[in-house]
């Protein structure tokens, strides 16, 4: 019987084979955690129609709110409460912490930078800053009212993206880069004395229909798809039909309007009012699929607990502004209707999220306030 003749192998190529063979076993073995399957095929429920984007600007502690960690630097009155695996301060949350049934805190998310301009483009864009794409590059606003513009109905009014008190941070307002105008963010300044009048006042519809007129046999041929001007002037007059159109729908008057019982009960803040418009968008169901809401101030560098700092802005104030606005917001949500037969809470996923957290552990610095931490 032959057998057949192996190669000469030196024990240098011995030892060197015989390695690679035991460290992919051993990685295979550390890759399996990796490797993990569901038991059965999962149908997500994709139940939602509409999000509501809450962007707390500046950069929210994370240990002082969603993901506490006490310590001797907390403050008693936080008054910090573990309810199953979320550990809260009651004390600055106390409604959400009983609405901890309709929220997921997810607590495994890094920031893609720590600087504010950069880290603001990024969740807006989902894309890390690059200054030669930077206005090409839609945010995810736009992409969502794109992807969902085959299901606009013919007597929709409302624009697809709207964003309230989001243009103020550093990286301002991202616009619909190479998306069509049409899924441009609708931009509007909200504040505590309530949201902005847009429609015209009675007895003033029939001007405004006049004038309109005017304009578009003033400059008709710079209009369209035609336009020498190209592609921006398209844009502007897509972008200014739609405003014409919802300007002068009767129901711009009930979307806009915040009641005194409404304001008072999400906190009369410019946030809460932001947010009772938000409300309204999705309820009217009538073309919003997108909400986006800035609250800004978190960036506390100095004095973060501070009750006498200037402006009175503190963690501990403006995160009670946010649980009472929140809250409210969630409640109607979940109370109210939608045409599909479920609650609006069930067809509106609503995100709170802030670009980056603060730096754990004690405050050691004089400024007794909390860096960037991503």
């Amino acid at each position: 019987m032959q057998f057949p003749t192996l190669p000469p192998m030196t024990r240098r190529e011995l030892l060197r084979t015989s390695g690679l063979g035991v460290a992919g076993y051993w990685l295979t073995e550390a890759w399996r955690p990796y490797r993990v399957e569901a038991a059965a095929r999962v149908n997500p429920r994709g139940t939602a129609r509409f999000c509501i984007f809450l962007m707390l600007d500046g950069g929210i502690s994370q240990l002082d709110s969603f993901d506490a960690k006490e310590g001797a630097w907390t403050p008693k009155e936080f008054d910090i409460r573990r309810f199953g695996d979320v550990h809260l301060p009651y004390g600055l949350f106390p409604r959400l912490s009983e609405r901890l049934g309709d929220v997921a805190v997810v607590r495994s998310l890094n920031a893609w930078d720590s600087v504010h301009g950069r880290a603001q483009y990024y969740i807006q864009a989902a894309h890390p800053l690059n200054l030669a794409l930077a206005k090409e590059i839609p945010p995810v606003g736009s992409v969502v009212s794109y992807e969902l513009r085959g299901q606009r109905k013919p007597g929709d009014f409302l624009p697809p993206y709207v964003a309230m008190n989001a243009a103020g941070n550093q990286a301002g307002l991202l616009t619909q880069g190479f998306l069509p105008a049409e899924v441009a963010p609708f931009s509007l300044t909200v504040t505590g004395e309530g949201a902005p009048r847009l429609a015209p006042k009675p007895g003033e519809q029939e001007r405004f229909r006049r004038r309109w007129g005017f304009l578009q046999e003033l400059d008709g041929s710079l209009r369209g798809s035609a336009s020498p001007r190209g592609k921006s002037f398209t844009d502007y007059h897509d972008f200014y039909r739609g405003a014409y159109a919802m300007l002068l729908d009767p129901r711009m008057g009930h979307v806009f309007h915040l009641s005194e019982e409404e304001t008072k009960r999400y906190g009369g803040t410019p946030l809460g009012n932001a947010l009772v418009v938000a409300r309204n968008l999705v309820a009217a169901d009538a073309g919003t699929r997108f909400v986006m809401v800035g609250h800004g101030g978190w960036d506390f560098h100095t004095n973060i607990y501070d009750s006498g700092r200037p402006g009175g802005a503190t963690h501990q104030t403006l995160s009670r502004e946010l649980d009472n606005a929140l809250c409210a917001l969630l409640d109607d949500l979940k109370t109210t209707p939608s045409a599909g037969g479920r609650s609006l809470l069930e067809e509106t996923l609503v995100v709170v999220i802030s670009e980056f957290g603060r730096t754990p552990g004690p405050i050691h610095e004089t400024r007794k306030g909390r860096e960037h931490y991503q």
